[in-house]
C-alpha cells in the first residue's frame, strides 16, 4: 500500500502551525504517552474550517439551501437546478461545499441538477470533530433524502467516503457512475502520515491505534478503498495529480488497477486541490458525466 512522504503537507495546515503542533506534541509525549495519544487523536478528528472564497458567493446564493438532521448533527444541503439527471459531490477534509463552486456551475450548464453539502464539522454543519466514518453516513444521510444520484463526484476524503459507500453496496440504487479525484487509499496512510509529521513515537502510537479502534470499532485496515474494490464497478473516473503534495497519485493508480475497466487521468502541476478549478479537468469531468448511460 502507497505510504507518506516526509516532503508531503497536511491540507489546509499552514507549515507554521504544523511545525508548532509538532513541538507541542513532543513536550506532551514526555510528560505522558497515554495523554499524548488522547490529545493526538482529538486533533486527527478535528478539521479546520476553511473560509468561503469570495469568488463562489455568486454561485452560493442561488442555491436552496437546507439543513438536515444526521447523528445528532445538522448538515448544510445546497441544491441547484432541476435537470433530469441528479449529481451529488462531496467536499475533501477541512473544505467546503462551496469549494466545488467551478464544478457546480459546470454541470449546471450541461442540464444536470446538483447537490452538495459541508460534511459534519464542516462550513455550515454543525459539530467540532469528523471522520470517514461520519463522511459516509452524511453522504447516505443525504442520497437518503435527496437522491437517488446519477454520479457521484468526491474530492479528497470525500471520494474516500464514496468508495467505501459504493464499495460495500451501501447506495441503492447505485449511481450510473462516479468520479474519484485525489483520493487516499484509506485511513491507515492518513493516520501514518498524521503520526509522521506531527512527531508521534511508538509507544504514543500504540496508545493512539487503542482509543482508535475503541472509538470506531474497526482497525484502520478496515477502512481502506482497496478492501473494498470488489464492489467497485465502471464507469468510474478516477484524477490525481502527478506532483500532489498531500497524496501521491499511487494511491488512485493501485485503485485503479483494481477496478477492471476503471479510467484513471493524471494531471500535472495543480497539486492536490486546484484540480477542482482547472477548466481542463472540469471539462473532463462534465464530458465524463454526459457520457454516461
Amino acid at each position: 500500500m502507497p505510504t507518506a512522504s516526509p516532503s508531503q503537507r497536511l491540507p489546509h495546515l499552514s507549515p507554521h502551525t504544523q511545525r508548532r503542533y509538532r513541538r507541542f506534541m513532543a513536550l506532551l509525549q514526555k510528560l505522558s504517552p497515554a495523554l499524548a495519544a488522547r490529545v493526538g487523536l482529538w486533533l486527527f478528528l478535528r478539521p479546520a474550517r476553511r473560509q468561503l472564497d469570495a469568488a463562489d458567493l455568486p454561485l452560493l446564493d442561488q442555491a436552496r439551501r437546507s439543513t438536515l438532521p444526521c447523528a445528532g448533527l445538522s448538515l448544510c444541503v445546497y441544491q441547484w437546478g432541476d435537470g433530469p439527471r441528479h449529481a451529488v459531490l462531496l467536499h475533501g477534509w477541512g473544505s467546503h461545499a462551496p469549494r466545488l463552486a467551478p464544478l457546480v456551475a459546470a454541470l449546471l450548464k450541461t442540464g444536470w441538477r446538483v447537490t452538495a453539502f459541508d460534511a459534519p464539522a464542516h462550513g455550515r454543519s454543525t459539530g467540532s470533530h469528523s471522520s470517514l466514518p461520519q463522511f459516509e453516513q452524511a453522504l447516505l444521510a443525504v442520497l437518503a433524502r435527496h437522491g437517488p444520484a446519477d454520479l457521484l463526484i468526491g474530492h479528497s476524503l470525500g471520494a474516500l467516503a464514496i468508495a467505501m459507500c459504493l464499495g460495500e453496496d451501501r447506495i441503492a440504487p447505485p449511481p450510473r457512475g462516479a468520479v474519484l479525484i485525489s483520493m487516499p487509499s484509506g485511513v491507515p496512510f492518513l493516520m501514518e502520515r498524521y503520526q509522521q509529521m506531527f512527531g508521534i513515537a511508538p509507544r504514543t502510537a500504540e496508545q493512539f491505534l487503542r482509543l482508535f479502534m475503541r472509538r470506531f470499532g474497526e482497525a484502520p485496515q478496515h477502512f481502506v478503498a482497496q478492501r473494498v474494490a470488489a464492489g467497485l464497478h465502471p464507469p468510474l473516473l478516477l484524477i490525481h495529480d502527478q506532483g500532489d503534495d498531500v497524496v501521491p497519485d499511487a494511491h488512485s493508480a493501485a485503485l485503479a488497477q483494481a477496478v477492471p475497466g476503471a479510467t484513471i487521468h493524471h494531471t500535472h502541476g495543480l497539486g492536490h486541490s486546484a484540480l477542482l478549478r482547472d477548466a481542463a479537468t472540469i471539462d473532463l469531468i462534465v464530458r465524463f458525466a454526459q457520457g454516461l448511460p
